[in-house]
């Protein structure tokens, strides 16, 4: 039996991670409520107003809609924007009279606007874009959040009120940097417990036992219990408001929207990728939204997803209850605030929010380590934070796609290239006589081709086209882009292609590019590029260009050549025999000569045109393997071996003349010639001997 008193009991995880989130959540965010509530605090009590708009929003979230670990509390970026549409609204509202309840009502209607829009965003199902936004540009957001709460205390004297250089705020400033330094010390000694509510509650403890708050700025006035204040919507010239300064509001309120709604989207983001809760983006966005629209109604500042807060009960290991009992944290100081608050001097509200400005942002951007090991992420992420810090969220929106789609197109521009063969590495499957190939193997390395893959757009196309003019040398007067990887390509792409087959022309060279789409070749027709189908089809063009430069002594005579090259060699005799035993036979174009499973044992030999081998016929339907052009045979296989046919053959473009040897009739004339048959055998084995050497060419080329 286990017989430790009941209070030495260790704490349920739920409740220790829940009150080790409070610990950072009520000196942040009644320092957020102070600063947003701070233009209207002459009619109403300040501690009423900060506490409850802390309290109620998180509570009343955590009650309809709870979340395994996570905690809603104010939001940064919200109660910074509610500051400045508060001061907005009082500024236009005292010259037209308004009290503090109509400045509220005001302000209210303009958050309720924002989060409406944050409602329509997850009826649109935005939240599914956030999975295309890069780590530089989140972490650049969380960054920026951070340091514009860092700016905006030291543009507010540090809690002095005003950025006045003399003593006063030297030791405002000298307060709040305590706070922050002993709350870090803290969390540095004792990991699992956050020290920015300890580190707050020793120095207030300290000025007050040394008589410092006497000249020190209090985060409030006195004040008794009070209610929150309900905004006065009678008697406001919404029309004049909406004339003057509708714009900005609205602008305000969308911008409220937008970076509430991207920083809830990246934490759930967060959520599913590394601690594996899954969750509906879109349906937290809408279900956000509806009470954010309720608590700006109420005047409330709204609670959102706190990725701060959050963090710290999933590294406790805080289930459904953290979240309770953070709420119930909450609610206990908003009833108990106006009795300890006044004597809580800003300043060290102000470390709490210096303290959590600066732990806003993400680890890697303090880190030398991921600066020298990814310096792109890690000079945008900071840009991005920067234009945050000093335009505010939509200049760092803006610049954070901007960066997005440079990141994108230059990782894509710098893989679009992705092998290249300048000197004749790379053949086609056409298959010629001996003497043909042997021409060609010496004049191939003028034929420069370009593996290309991925999308090509605007900018890939042109950083791709550079790539090409620079890697060509001057032996080069065919070049082939091989797009077979290339899924898409814009208009600007096909109109680089254009330029690019212009420019090569004018310097004598001729461009080919293959395996674009139908549409693409078709837009492409009348420029000065020749389109292919597959690289095979765009080397067999470049092969027969160069042959056709051969002079009338090296081309193969066309005369009576029935056995081609197998029957090099024999004799006159036998060779006049065995061509009375051939069958002649023609083709038309899209015709087989034989098909897989055939039992025929006939070798074939192509006299005019040419017979396309394939795996299935029409080739369209399988692979194409080869090409056999005049004078080469086709089917030694089946009639050396008399096993079925492996393949299809036929004419594939145009018609084919054939002969065609029967393996009876060949064996009754090797009976009468047999060395005769022993050449012929002879010439088939050197042919398979290069075909097998050609494969394995092309293989290499491949790998």
């Amino acid at each position: 039996m286990n017989l430790r008193p009941r209070l030495l009991q260790p704490m349920p995880p739920g409740i220790e991670a829940g009150l080790s989130a409070a610990t950072v959540t009520v000196p942040h965010a009644i320092g957020l409520g102070v600063l947003a509530f701070a233009p209207i605090a002459a009619d109403y009590p300040l501690a009423a107003m900060a506490l409850w708009s802390a309290a109620l929003p998180g509570a009343l979230m955590t009650l309809l809609w709870p979340r395994n670990g996570v905690i809603y509390a104010p939001s940064t970026v919200v109660a910074l924007l509610f500051a400045a549409i508060l001061a907005s609204v009082a500024k236009a509202g005292w010259s037209l009279g308004l009290n503090a309840g109509q400045v509220l009502a005001v302000a209210g209607a303009t958050v309720a606007l924002a989060f409406g829009f944050q409602w329509l965003f997850g009826m649109l199902r935005l939240a599914s874009l956030a999975r295309f936004l890069p780590l530089s540009v989140t972490h650049g957001f969380a960054a920026g959040v951070g340091l514009s709460m860092v700016v905006a205390q030291g543009k507010g004297g540090f809690g002095a009120g005003v950025l006045a250089w003399d003593a006063r705020l030297a030791w405002h400033a000298a307060i709040a940097l305590a706070v922050a330094v002993l709350a870090w010390l803290v969390q540095r000694r004792w990991p699992r417990v956050p020290g920015l509510l300890p580190a707050v509650a020793a120095i207030s403890l300290l000025a007050v036992a040394t008589g410092m708050t006497g000249w020190l700025t209090p985060a409030v006035p006195l004040s008794g219990f009070e209610w929150p204040m309900l905004p006065a919507w009678s008697g406001v010239p919404w029309l004049i408001l909406a004339g003057s300064h509708g714009v900005t509001l609205v602008s305000l309120a969308l911008l409220m929207a937008l970076v509430n709604s991207l920083e809830v989207m990246v934490f759930s983001q967060e959520l599913e990728l590394e601690h594996g809760l899954r969750s509906d983006s879109n349906r937290v966005l809408r279900r956000e939204g509806l009470l954010g629209v309720a608590c700006g109604i109420l005047g409330l500042i709204p609670a959102s997803t706190s990725s701060s807060r959050s963090r710290i009960v999933l590294r406790h290991g805080g289930g459904m209850s953290a979240g309770q009992a953070h709420a119930a944290v909450l609610l206990l100081v908003a009833f108990t605030g106006h009795l300890w608050l006044p004597w809580v001097p800003k300043a060290c509200l102000v470390g709490a929010l210096l303290l959590a400005g600066l732990t806003q942002v993400p680890l890697p951007l303090w880190s030398r380590h991921y600066a020298r090991s990814a310096p792109g992420a890690w000079g945008q992420a900071w840009l991005v934070a920067l234009v945050f810090a000093t335009e505010g969220g939509v200049g760092a929106l803006i610049i954070g796609l901007v960066m997005a789609v440079l990141a994108l197109l230059r990782s894509s521009a710098n893989s679009a290239l992705r092998r290249t063969s300048l000197d004749g590495q790379l053949r086609s499957r056409r298959l010629r006589r001996a003497a043909s190939e042997r021409w060609l193997a010496e004049r191939m390395n003028r034929v420069a081709v370009f593996e290309l893959q991925g999308a090509l757009s605007f900018g890939v196309a042109a950083h791709l086209a550079e790539q090409v003019r620079i890697q060509l040398e001057v032996r080069h007067d065919r070049v082939i882009l091989d797009a077979g990887r290339v899924p898409f390509a814009d208009a600007t792409a096909l109109a680089q292609l254009r330029a690019l087959g212009r420019d090569l022309g004018r310097q004598g060279r001729e461009l080919a590019v293959c395996g674009l789409s139908q549409s693409a070749r078709e837009r492409l027709a009348g420029a000065q590029v020749k389109c292919f189908a597959d690289v095979d089809r765009a080397l067999e063009w470049a092969e027969d260009a160069l042959l056709d430069e051969r002079s009338a002594q090296e081309r193969m005579p066309r005369g009576n050549d029935l056995l081609g090259e197998v029957g090099e060699g024999l004799g006159d005799a036998a060779r006049r025999h065995l061509e009375g035993l051939l069958q002649t036979d023609t083709v038309a174009s899209r015709s087989s000569v034989f098909l897989a499973g055939d039992t025929d044992t006939q070798l074939v030999v192509v006299t005019a045109g040419r017979v396309t081998i394939a795996t299935a016929w029409p080739p369209e339907n399988g692979l194409r393997l080869a090409v056999v052009s005049q004078g080469m045979t086709v089917g030694e296989m089946a009639f050396l071996s008399g096993a079925a046919r492996t393949a299809c053959a036929g004419a594939e473009e145009g018609p084919a003349q054939l002969v065609r040897l029967a393996r009876a009739d060949f064996d009754a004339w090797a009976a009468g010639a047999p060395a005769d048959a022993l050449v012929l055998m002879a010439n088939l084995a050197q042919i398979g001997n290069r075909r097998l050497a050609a494969t394995t060419r092309q293989l290499r080329a491949a790998l």
